[in-house]
């Protein structure tokens, strides 16, 4: 999805505008001919007495000069700032625009911009301004890892008017982007059998379990968004409109559950693996349903999400999960049981509990002990065929 968006915007963008290489010297190749030759007149017409030869030296030099002076004179009235249209998921490249816009009433020459933190690694030749003008460019940037994210400055080039030096200037807006866990594909259908048999007795003594006809209750097709599984494109719907399709399923009503995404003790690969592996659960659990989820993270600061799940409430959660960090202590640890026990008291629990964990063990977080609560972590559920973790390109 992401490459054919890519490869219609450069079918579509305005031909003025090309790829350029990046140079980092101030003198361009003709401006070290320019300049060579200019010295080479100075110093034959002073050598030899001859007046013409070091006229035309000087002269030389003298617009080399101006083109220095000159080059970015006009660019301190371009104004450019990135958007970023949707949610960015680590080790997956993401869309993004950059508008440039000329914020006075004056002409600006053509000249280059640097996008460092683009993917491309290559820059753009922006054409002539016009008073108040506005131009759009598109990019794609792969973040790596979850958290945020500094982008570079953007970096403005000019070398107007006779192409010999390139003077640059840094945008002063200095992007800060939030990047989302990395997601692997986990299959609901499967992790609601698992809670069924395990979780809490509901209030008439009988296991609470899902409807085994809610995933097959056809609600609707909505426009793909980043992140949705392939298998939910409706295709002939897709071909028909132009642009991709998914069905969009509605579970049966009183499927609530509560989700407890344990973090445990210690920053390292193995809580990056565990992250990914609850961003995805709470993903696609969100993507298709419309129940009560209550989501605690228990970590070194403990949250808790109480609200129907839906798209915008997953990437809520995983806004949270993005930079979160585990405790980095025992003492720590407990501390944060102890207020997700004081947040659970205050919470009407719904009848059905999964709890995801770093490692598979015995021992049971604290305020679920007295609920029959099923815990779970990335490496079982892949051996049960629940989960399918990311593949591991970006990882240190």
């Amino acid at each position: 999805m992401v490459d054919s968006a890519t490869a219609s915007f450069e079918q579509d963008r305005n031909a003025l505008v090309i790829e350029i290489k990046l140079r980092k010297r101030a003198l361009l190749p003709l401006g070290k001919i320019f300049s060579l030759f200019s010295a080479l007149l100075v110093f034959i017409g002073v050598y030899k007495s001859i007046n013409l030869l070091s006229l035309m030296g000087y002269f030389l030099l003298l617009a080399l000069f101006f083109n220095a002076l000159l080059a970015s004179r006009r660019l301190r009235y371009v104004a450019v700032k990135r958007y970023f249209p949707d949610q960015l998921y680590a080790g997956v490249p993401g869309i993004y625009q950059i508008e440039v816009n000329n914020v006075e009433n004056k002409m600006i020459p053509p000249w280059y911009l640097i996008d460092a933190s683009s993917d491309r690694g290559k820059g753009w030749a922006i054409p002539s301004l016009g008073a108040y003008a506005r131009y759009y460019l598109q990019s794609r940037i792969l973040p790596l890892r979850r958290g945020n994210l500094k982008l570079a400055k953007l970096e403005l080039r000019g070398s107007y008017p006779f192409g010999l030096v390139q003077k640059r200037i840094w945008a002063e807006q200095n992007d800060e982007v939030l990047v989302l866990p990395k997601l692997g594909l986990s299959r609901p259908s499967s992790l609601e059998n698992f809670i069924a048999k395990l979780s809490a007795l509901d209030d008439t003594g009988n296991i609470a379990r899902f409807h085994p006809l809610a995933q097959e209750e056809f609600h609707g097709l909505r426009v793909y968004r980043q992140g949705d599984s392939p298998r939910a494109i409706h295709w002939r719907t897709s071909a028909r409109r132009g642009e991709l399709m998914v069905r969009e399923l509605e579970d049966f009503p009183g499927d609530d559950l509560l989700l407890v995404l344990d973090l445990g003790i210690g920053n390292n690969n193995e809580l990056e693996s565990f992250i990914s592996f609850a961003a995805t659960v709470v993903h696609d659990y969100c993507r298709v349903r419309g129940n009560r989820m209550v989501v605690l993270v228990l970590a070194s600061e403990v949250a808790i999400f109480d609200e129907r799940a839906e798209y915008s409430f997953g990437v809520k959660v995983l806004q949270h999960l993005a930079p979160a960090n585990a405790c980095t202590s025992v003492a720590e640890y407990r501390n944060a049981c102890t207020n997700a026990a004081i947040e659970i008291e205050k919470l009407t629990m719904p009848p059905a509990t999964l709890a995801l964990r770093r490692i598979n063990n015995s021992d049971s977080f604290e305020p679920l002990k007295d609920r029959l609560a099923p815990f779970l972590d990335a490496k079982t559920a892949h051996e049960k065929g629940f989960y399918e973790p990311p593949s591991l390109m970006g990882e240190a």
